[in-house]
């Protein structure tokens, strides 16, 4: 995978959880739980747009070519087990993390690298919340509502 393979999928990933997450303040009734998912929201939106600002800088008038589907692929995840869509988003989070590692072990030292760690450890810290959310639902189950889901799966 090439930088700017490696940019895209970030910049898709990003968007990607950014649809999961909304779709999950929506379906966990819990204020809390829509609160973390609202505030997941924010910083998967603030990764994008930082990574969309990295993208020109390193590729001047090189078009960003996104996939055309960006719907999140729930394909195979029960949507009517709250557990199993969390699951779900955790993976999510690794692989954007796996992504940002591996651009900042292509990125020169400098704000870029620190960046790019920065996100990683973000997105470590995503995955933690998350695993916070998985603990809780044991006790909130009547607030998910997997309907809010349903559109994700939509061919």
């Amino acid at each position: 995978m090439n930088r700017q393979e490696a940019f895209r999928i970030a910049i898709e990933a990003e968007i990607r959880s950014q649809n999961l997450y909304k779709a999950l303040a929506k379906s966990f009734k819990n204020p809390e739980s829509e609160q973390v998912f609202n505030q997941l929201v924010q910083y998967e939106e603030l990764h994008e747009s930082k990574m969309r600002e990295l993208f020109a800088k390193e590729f001047p008038g090189v078009t960003l070519n996104l996939m055309d589907d960006l719907n999140m692929e729930l394909r195979g995840v029960k949507l009517d087990d709250p557990q199993a869509v969390l699951e779900f988003a955790i993976s999510r989070e690794e692989l954007a993390q796996n992504i940002y590692l591996k651009l900042a072990e292509q990125t020169p030292m400098g704000d870029t690298r620190q960046l790019l760690q920065r996100f990683a450890a973000e997105e470590a810290n995503h995955k933690e919340v998350l695993f916070v959310e998985l603990e809780r639902i044991h006790g909130i189950l009547q607030w998910y509502d997997p309907s809010e889901l349903n559109g994700f799966m939509e061919d």
